[in-house]
């Protein structure tokens, strides 16, 4: 009996972007940041403030080196950004223009703070 030869179809360079990038929060420096094998690739820069209790974070900017955008790492610092708001209880007021793009695209996921 002859075995068929089965191969993975190649994975897309986004694929594998995704599966070797890492979100680390450096709360030191008020922002998340994108590593890929050891290079930091992108940025994803915050500000807190409380209004009457609670508080309220600010995405100040997204950035995404020029040779790692286009596979969807700016959505994974968002992500990681919104599990950040979410666990702090916190609502989330969007200034960059990515973030509010990427909020538009998904209504209802994070609590919104008034303008």
């Amino acid at each position: 009996m002859q075995r068929k030869n089965r191969h993975r179809p190649p994975q897309s360079a986004q694929a594998i972007l995704q599966q070797i990038s890492q979100v680390v929060h450096n709360p030191d420096r008020d922002r998340f940041e994108l590593w890929v094998a050891g290079d930091l690739v992108g940025v994803l820069g915050y500000d807190t403030e409380f209004r009457d209790g609670a508080p309220t974070i600010t995405i100040l900017h997204t950035v995404i080196y020029d040779e790692y955008t286009g596979h969807g790492l700016g959505t994974r610092l968002m992500v990681g950004a919104i599990a950040y708001v979410r666990n702090q209880g916190a609502r989330l007021r969007p200034v960059c223009s990515f973030t509010k793009s990427y909020l538009d695209a998904h209504p209802g996921i994070v609590p919104l703070a008034p303008a």
